[in-house]
């Protein structure tokens, strides 16, 4: 069950985004990513790590989304087309089939992995404010939200290993003219059509790019959203490695960042290959300690790569629990613990819905009560301000509930304390 506080969450990092509307507005041309957020939660959570084929009607639904979008796509991509009175009745028909489809996912696409719940909750709840804005003519706004839905992608496509390609995606981005793209903007296209070698290879290209500031390369999340798709997706940290090393020879690498990318490249050569199944969650917990001891200041960056290859192996041992497993309180408690180090993104906060699922999995388990810690205090310090505390009424109606859920469990040692 996904409660408002994720929802509420959401309107934080919005709040702070519109203060940034003419940034935003400068880059809305990349609605063109619209086509990513069905993509991604549709077609795109049923070939996650090649899991038992979607019901059929989970897959017609998916495959409407996809064409609802690619419908909306074409209009996006030109601002005064979007809200031509010409056109609005085509686009407003796509966006509320998109809204429809995204709704109807939720209640048939049960049968999927139960880690994904948030990530389709998501696009259902944004889906239908993008129809919303669209009817009341604030078409900027409805366009801005159509391209975040792209952070619903990444969050879905990003987490395991991709078995097999996706031709529908690969064709969408060769018959659509993406010259108006940004390299950013194009790799976020590229990871919601699921083309992870063409995303890497743009990826890697930025890297390069000596007219962007070694700095402010690494502080738009470039890094993180790299290492995810290069150790999660393609489990290749040679390649990452290899990258990193050629960054660090810029000469504008500063001295901070030169310090993380010489942590970063040595973890990437010290991560153990072919980790058995069986021996995942143990590995995990290795991890997650060992980047814990790197990080020697708040805000330290030196474990990300740690905390990534942490993740990984919890995402795959997540694709096989099933209901009621002994460890799946740990497993999403320790989810909680590595996305809160290595999330970049104030749209998709999947650190709230990690942990609540840690409570909600097994409330007598002895990680129910570190995950209920851990998700009072992230949330109080996300509510609070110059002006004090505010925390809405949903959110305390939440901890009250996840309060007593817990009843007499036992807290256990953190991964770092063992």
């Amino acid at each position: 069950m996904i409660l408002p506080s994720l929802r509420a969450g959401r309107a934080r990092g919005e709040s702070v985004r519109q203060g940034s509307a003419g940034q935003a507005g400068s880059r809305l041309r990349a609605v063109v990513v619209a086509a990513a957020g069905g993509l991604a939660l549709g077609a795109g959570i049923a070939t996650a790590a090649d899991p038992p084929a979607a019901h059929p009607e989970t897959r017609a639904t998916m495959d409407q989304i996809f064409e609802a979008l690619t419908t909306a796509f074409r209009d996006s991509l030109d601002e005064q087309r979007f809200q031509d009175p010409a056109h609005r009745k085509r686009v407003g028909a796509a966006l509320r089939a998109l809204a429809d489809n995204a709704k109807r996912l939720q209640s048939h696409g049960r049968e999927l992995n139960p880690s994904y719940d948030f990530l389709r909750r998501s696009l259902a709840e944004d889906a239908r404010e993008i129809v919303l804005r669209y009817e009341q003519g604030s078409y900027e706004g409805a366009r801005f939200l159509l391209h975040q839905l792209t952070e619903d992608c990444f969050a879905c496509h990003s987490r395991v290993p991709s078995p097999r390609g996706f031709d529908l995606g690969r064709q969408f981005l060769e018959t659509t003219d993406l010259a108006n793209l940004t390299p950013e903007e194009r790799v976020k296209l590229e990871v919601a059509t699921r083309q992870f070698p063409a995303a890497l290879a743009t990826y890697e290209r930025i890297f390069q790019d000596r007219s962007s500031p070694a700095a402010e390369t690494s502080l738009s999340g470039a890094f993180e959203d790299y290492l995810k798709l290069v150790l999660r997706v393609g489990d290749d940290p040679a390649r990452a490695a290899k990258t990193l090393a050629r960054f660090r020879e810029r000469s504008d690498v500063p001295r901070y960042l030169d310090r993380y990318l010489e942590g970063w490249i040595r973890s990437l050569h010290g991560l153990r290959p072919d980790v058995a199944p069986k021996q995942e969650l143990a590995r995990a917990r290795e991890l997650i300690r060992a980047g814990q001891l790197a990080n020697f200041f708040p805000g330290d960056r030196q474990g990300l790569v740690h905390f990534v290859a942490a993740s990984s192996l919890l995402h795959r041992r997540l694709e096989r629990a099933k209901p009621g497993e002994a460890d799946l309180s740990e497993i999403y408690y320790l989810l909680g613990v590595t996305e809160s180090y290595i999330s970049r993104s104030a749209w998709v906060s999947e650190t709230e819905f990690f942990l609540e699922s840690a409570v909600r999995s097994n409330p007598r388990s002895p990680f129910a009560e570190r995950a209920y810690a851990f998700l009072e205090e992230y949330l109080v310090a996300g509510y609070t301000g110059s002006s004090g505390l505010h925390l809405p009424p949903e959110t305390k109606a939440l901890l009250k509930e996840l309060h007593g859920l817990l009843g007499g469990a036992t807290p256990a040692r953190g991964p770092a304390e063992r």
